[in-house]
């Protein structure tokens, strides 16, 4: 018999959906693993939202389509006696997330240890060389990772080497772009829901609920 959660979406503070999620089989053996306290490296602790249409189904290993943007679970508690409740959000400085249709929401035990925030594919242009760059620009880099461009200017003439270091600067020409998200995912999948499709819009006002009970 599968565990079961239920999945709850806010806007600005408004229950606007709720569902039961799919557990899947890839997450049946860390949820074990946390149930018996051999926890290392398998806590709940990241959130993927998704482009992906399809129905979740339970041989899923992640989320089903790019562009997929990864932050870290806000916080939890215990709402009952064999319950925990995980809560996430999409803020405004989630920059990699804006302009997304998500369709998905999946619940990670980040047993890659991968840093928070990720990105997996981008609707995002490449770096130009020479052009003028206005503050606020998203790029995905050589490295597929998302640049945000804090300082406007010009980009140079050849691409710089890009950090890998999340927040870290990069000075190209007269311009200044700062590393927001990598180009990783976090795993294994423990549940998958699909969800009724909305553009994050960068606005930070989709926060929600996803409560595990055993």
């Amino acid at each position: 018999m599968r565990p079961k959660g239920i999945v709850r979406l806010y806007r600005q503070k408004r229950l606007i959906w709720e569902r039961h999620n799919l557990f899947v089989d890839s997450g049946l053996p860390p949820l074990a693993n946390l149930i018996a306290g051999v926890s290392a490296g398998q806590s709940v602790s990241a959130m993927g939202f998704g482009s992906g249409a399809s129905a979740p189904a339970p041989a899923d290993t992640g989320l089903a389509a790019a562009p997929i943007y990864y932050n870290s679970i806000g916080s939890y508690s215990f709402p009952s006696a064999g319950s925990v409740q995980f809560n996430y959000s999409l803020q405004v400085s989630d920059y990699g997330a804006a302009g997304m249709t998500i369709q998905e929401l999946g619940l990670f035990a980040n047993s890659a240890g991968v840093t928070m925030p990720a990105a997996i594919g981008t609707a995002n242009p490449s770096w130009t060389a020479s052009i003028a760059v206005p503050a606020g620009t998203i790029i995905a880099d050589a490295n597929g990772n998302l640049q945000r461009c804090t300082t406007a200017g010009t980009s140079g003439s050849t691409a710089p080497t890009w950090s890998t270091t999340l927040s870290s600067p990069t000075t190209d020409g007269s311009a200044i772009w700062a590393l927001i998200a990598l180009h990783t995912a976090p795993g294994p999948m423990i549940a998958h829901v699909s969800v009724p499709a909305f553009t994050y819009n960068g606005s930070g006002n989709y926060s929600g609920t996803w409560t595990l009970t055993f």
